[in-house]
Order: structure tokens, then C-alpha cells, then sequence
């Protein structure tokens, strides 16, 4: 129940509540979890579709056991970050390096979950010279011309209208999520994730109900996530079904880690095994019989190998 503490403690308050301003005159939100030394390796996490900086907060055991500081970052209009209409995948490497600059990071990783996935490979593809260490993606997605192939049925469905029809997706954003999530009474958000969680495989179900912090994560980060209403999440959304402005062929950094599950039909395996193929330094690692949810059963593991791999 860490996770859950870290969340609710509030002297850590602070840390989960941050911002910059950016050169444009937006605002950047960022939290941060794990490791509170000084000497705490730095890794920038970016968040899934829909969520928001708290999302991070999963890794918090894990980054407190490797001396790690998760530095969760919002993207734009999302959570405390300004909204950036029509933004391009290939503008978010400079939102960050704004930020390590605010930090005086020297050295960093990047650690990028789900929709995080492409944030976090545009970030490798334009990094900033002897600063990135390495970038590792936690069952991302891939340019949406790969298609959506062993993916659930619903999944392929939502994604086909974010794409081709966005008026239907701000409608059932805004009919089916932004009231509940936006309700002064949490409990309305997680009495709507929770039904939407028992057609899950057996394998979530069991995972959940061992992890109930993780659960807890989840609907604060999508309650934090749609502070700001519909829109910000669907163009967030938008950027999956978009070209990314760039081959993955293209991404030069040595240090590129792709943890995926074999089981996972939110994120099925091939979009791992297609970037492996086309950043040939890549190291892929398939988690036979895990999910989109117990692959974070794997935290430890997984942040313990980027680092490392950033050490040789």
C-alpha cells in the first residue's frame, strides 16, 4: 500500500503539485516519487492515455529501493500543464528539456508507459548531447500505420474514432468521463473504473485485487487527468492515431530498452517487436503471460535494467 501513502501523505504533498513556466508562457506540471537524496539517478516518466503525472506514483517502491527519482511529468492540458492546441509529437522533447533545465539535471533517463511510449521515443530521436542516458518504453504503441491488430475489439473501436471521427470522442468523453471524474466525490470515478475492470482478463482481476494501490493510481491519475475537460484528452489521444514525424529507424541513442506482455491486448507485443526491428541497438524483452496492468509487476526489474544499460 505504498503507492497509496505516498499519494495520500501530506508532506509529500508538494512534490506531487509542481510547475514551471515555459518560454512560450505555458505552464509545464511535473510530481515527483521515489528516492528524496540527492545522489538519486533521475528518470523523467511519462504518463498513458488517459492520465497525468500521478500515474507515476507506481513506480514509488521501486524508485525508493534503486535510490531513483521519478520525475512524472503532465502533458499539455493535462493535469497542471497549459493546453497546447494541435501540438506534434516532435514538440514535446523541448517542453522536457525546459524542465531539466529548471532541475539542472546533468544526466537523466526517460521512461515512457503506454502513450508515453512515442513521447518517449521522440525524446531519444531528438536528444539533448550527453544528457539522455537512455529511454525505455513500458508496452508503447507504434506508429498507428502498423494498425491495431490483436488488440480488444473495444480498444480498436475507440482508437478508429479518436482518428477519423473526434466529435464522437469528445461526446463520450464528455458524457461518460469528465463528469464523474470532475465530481468533488471521488468514489464517483472509481465506481466507474471498477465496473469497467470486470471484463478484464483473470490474470488483472487477481493482479488489482493484490495491488489495490495500483487501482488507486489509476483513478486519481485519470481524475487529475480531466481537470481541464474533454478536449486536452482527446488531443492527446489524437497524437496515436497521428504520423509521428519521424522513422524510429532514425533514433541514434544506444540505450533503448522495450519491456512488453505477450498477453497484452491493449498494446499487443507487435509494436515492441516492429521498433526492436527498426532501432536495431534496441533491447526487447517480452514478459511471457503478462498484461498491460502485471507488467508492473515487473517496476524493479525494468528501471533496474535501464539504468544499468545507461552504465556501460
Amino acid at each position: 500500500m505504498a503507492s497509496v501513502s505516498v499519494l495520500q501523505d501530506p508532506s509529500l504533498q508538494a512534490r506531487h503539485k509542481q510547475s514551471i513556466p515555459l518560454s512560450d508562457g505555458r505552464v509545464l506540471g511535473f510530481a515527483e516519487f521515489g528516492s528524496l537524496y540527492d545522489d538519486a539517478t533521475p528518470v523523467l516518466a511519462f504518463h498513458g492515455w488517459p492520465g497525468c503525472r500521478l500515474e507515476s506514483a507506481v513506480f514509488h517502491p521501486s524508485a525508493c529501493e534503486l535510490n531513483v527519482r521519478i520525475i512524472g511529468i503532465d502533458r499539455p492540458g493535462l493535469g497542471l500543464s497549459s493546453p497546447r492546441p494541435n501540438r506534434k509529437l516532435l514538440e514535446w522533447p523541448a517542453d522536457v528539456r525546459e524542465l531539466v533545465r529548471h532541475l539542472k539535471l546533468e544526466r537523466y533517463y526517460i521512461l515512457g508507459v503506454s502513450a508515453g511510449g512515442p513521447h518517449a521515443l521522440a525524446c531519444a530521436h531528438e536528444p539533448a548531447e550527453n544528457e539522455l542516458l537512455g529511454v525505455g518504453v513500458v508496452s508503447g504503441p507504434g506508429p498507428w500505420t502498423l494498425g491495431t491488430q490483436g488488440a480488444t475489439l473495444d480498444l480498436r473501436v475507440i482508437l478508429n474514432i479518436v482518428a477519423y471521427a473526434p466529435c464522437l470522442t469528445r461526446y463520450f468523453m464528455n458524457s461518460q468521463i469528465v463528469k464523474p471524474a470532475q465530481d468533488p466525490d471521488p468514489t464517483k470515478l472509481e465506481e466507474l473504473m471498477k465496473s469497467q475492470t470486470r471484463n478484464k482478463p483473470p490474470a488483472d482481476l487477481e493482479f488489482i485485487e493484490r495491488h489495490p494501490d495500483k487501482m488507486a493510481i489509476m483513478v486519481a491519475g485519470v481524475r487529475e487527468g480531466f481537470k481541464q475537460g474533454a478536449d486536452p484528452n482527446m488531443q492527446d489521444g489524437q497524437l496515436l492515431t497521428s504520423d509521428w514525424g519521424f522513422d524510429p529507424g532514425e533514433i541514434t541513442l544506444k540505450n533503448i530498452r522495450l519491456w512488453y506482455g505477450t498477453k497484452d491486448v491493449n498494446v499487443p507485443v507487435a509494436p515492441g517487436r516492429y521498433i526492436a526491428e527498426r532501432i536495431p541497438h534496441a533491447v526487447l524483452r517480452e514478459y511471457e503471460g503478462d498484461t498491460h496492468i502485471t507488467i508492473h509487476g515487473h517496476a524493479s526489474e525494468m528501471l533496474k535494467d535501464l539504468i544499468t544499460g545507461g552504465a556501460k
